[in-house]
């Protein structure tokens, strides 16, 4: 998935997408939770809320981007 995917889902692609993204491609197949993605994206030392990260897990879901499990 990159950059492209987001835009043709309809979204914007921001910073928080990307990173948010990124850490689900690294996971692979493996099933993360959004406290999952927060927790390695604070060692990775970025600040993005759980919140945020929810938000755009919501919004990946709706694309059809991701799936809930």
């Amino acid at each position: 998935m990159d950059d492209e995917e987001i835009r043709k889902a309809g979204l914007k692609v921001t910073v928080p997408r990307l990173k948010i993204l990124e850490v689900l491609e690294k996971c692979g197949d493996q099933h993360v939770s959004a406290e999952d993605v927060y927790k390695i994206l604070l060692q990775q030392g970025e600040e993005i809320s759980l919140a945020t990260i929810y938000r755009v897990l919501t919004q990946f879901e709706t694309a059809e981007l991701v799936n809930r499990h």
